[in-house]
């Protein structure tokens, strides 16, 4: 049973790692829309990567299993997600400078610490695995 949910686990973080994977090169995107002023294209794309990460929030069960043990795992965990609600609401920013501050400055560092935070999680898995 426990090596099913291991198994359960390790697919889980690696279709979340692939998630985020693609959301980075759509964050590439979006930031292109925004410089090359097609705001609505990069709020369409933006919003609909953020509402992906629905399945993936800090309610999910296997997230917070994976994720939350560590003090500062959770709290990355919850300042990303805020980061994602925020950029749910891009739309209240006035202009295409803003909108692409915003993701240079405040979404990109935060969903890169947290990309590398999951990163490690796979890697201590993967160890623990082996022995």
């Amino acid at each position: 049973m426990s090596q099913r949910l291991r198994e359960a686990e390790r697919v889980f973080l690696e279709r979340y790692k692939e998630w985020l994977h693609t959301v980075e090169e759509g964050l590439s995107s979006v930031a292109y829309f925004y410089r090359e002023e097609h705001v609505e294209n990069g709020d369409r794309l933006l919003v609909q990567m953020m509402e992906g990460f629905a399945p993936f929030s800090s309610d999910n069960i296997t997230m917070r299993y994976l994720f939350a043990e560590k003090v500062e795992m959770a709290e990355e965990m919850q300042h990303f997600h805020e980061k994602v609600k925020n950029a749910k609401s891009i739309s209240s920013c006035d202009t295409s400078n803003e909108r692409l501050r915003f993701v240079a400055s405040d979404l990109m560092p935060a969903f890169q610490r947290w990309k590398l935070l999951v990163q490690s999680v796979g890697g201590e898995s993967e160890r623990q695995d082996r022995q």
